[in-house]
Order: structure tokens, then C-alpha cells, then sequence
């Protein structure tokens, strides 16, 4: 029996998206991602718990949703944790926590810091950062192979390129455009969901 883990699928609100607006695609999305990432920086902290509230109640387990840059409020909830940014430098003394990295100099000093998880990215070319030339696959290969905690590979990601992903040593993937983008974002959910999972051995 192959024991490896599964790949982890993270959904992450786009920027200036309304609250209403981002609840309408994000329930969609129910039960198809592992972890939904509430970003958001321009919503208030009652339109984040908000969020948080709405997302519990459609079934999903506090460790099931991480949200941006806000330690304090991953706590109060029992969250998966504070995703945070790069230059963040002063880090939560509580366990569960990721950031944003961009070179195996950064994965290896947020592994030293405590992080459990690492976004890597952007990997392909990205809607969100035009004109930025994407890191590449061996860049995240790199990124992969100098830390033992996760790598979740972010930027230009759908069903085919997070295949690459994984390949190239990611243990999960991010999307933001290809989900919140979508006409039907349950539908490209479950298709980049069967591309990871049909040779891990899930029912």
C-alpha cells in the first residue's frame, strides 16, 4: 500500500473580491479543497469572522481554514493557522503557522522559525503578478528539497500544471484565479481534485 501522503488542494481568495461575492464561489467549493485561505487583507475583522463563520457552518473543520496574517484570530478559532507574508519577521509563538516564500534562503529561515507550511510560488506566469516572470519548476523543486515541512506550490495553477507540481516535489497545491475565476468553481475543483488524487489510491 503506497502511504504517501495526499496532495492538499488550497483555495485562496482572490484580492477586493465582497464578502457575498467571495461566499457564493467559495461554498462551492465544499468538501472538493482541503483548506480554504481567507486572504482578504481589505475586509474588516467582522467581515473575516464572518467568513469564518459561514465556512464552519457549511461543515468544514477549523483546521480546515487558514487565515491571512492574523495570528490572533487563528487562535481564537482553532484555525490551521496564520498564513503570513515573507517580509513578515516577527512570528507567532504558537504552533500553526505558513508563510509566502520565494528562494530556499527564505523556505530553510521560516523552517528554522517555526513554520509548518510553505507557499512557494509564483510558479507559472500569474494574473496577479503581470509582468513578473514565474519562478519555475525546478525553482520549487529546489524549495522542496531544502525543507522537510510542506511546500504548496502557488501562481498560475490549474488541473494540469498542479500535476507538474507535484512532480517536481510540492506536496500541495494553491489556486486562486482558477478557482474564484471559474463559471463553476466546484466543477474545475473536482477536476484538478481527480487529476491529484487518481493515482493516490482515494476512493
Amino acid at each position: 500500500m503506497d502511504n504517501k501522503p495526499k496532495p492538499c488542494i488550497h483555495a485562496v481568495s482572490p484580492p477586493d473580491i465582497p464578502l457575498t461575492a467571495w461566499w457564493e464561489k467559495t461554498r462551492e467549493l465544499s468538501g472538493l479543497v482541503d483548506y480554504v485561505h481567507v486572504r482578504a487583507p481589505e475586509w474588516t475583522r467582522r467581515e473575516k469572522e464572518t467568513a469564518i463563520g459561514w465556512v464552519l457552518k457549511e461543515g468544514a473543520a477549523p483546521k480546515q481554514l487558514i487565515i491571512n496574517d492574523e495570528p490572533e484570530l487563528a487562535a481564537a478559532y482553532g484555525l490551521a493557522g496564520a498564513h503570513l507574508p515573507e517580509r513578515r519577521t516577527i512570528y507567532p509563538v504558537s504552533a500553526g503557522w505558513g508563510q509566502s516564500v520565494h528562494s530556499v534562503e527564505a523556505a530553510e529561515n521560516s523552517e528554522q522559525q517555526g513554520a509548518s507550511w510553505l507557499y512557494f510560488g509564483h510558479v507559472f506566469a500569474s494574473g496577479s503578478k503581470p509582468g513578473k516572470l514565474p519562478r519555475g519548476l525546478r525553482a520549487l523543486e529546489a524549495v522542496a528539497k531544502s525543507v522537510r515541512i510542506p511546500v504548496i506550490a502557488i501562481g498560475g495553477i490549474d488541473a494540469d500544471k498542479a500535476v507538474e507540481c507535484i512532480n517536481y516535489g510540492a506536496s500541495g497545491v494553491a489556486a486562486i484565479a482558477y478557482f474564484y475565476e471559474a463559471a463553476e468553481p466546484g466543477k474545475a475543483a473536482g477536476k484538478l481534485r481527480a487529476r491529484l488524487r487518481s493515482d493516490n489510491n482515494e476512493d
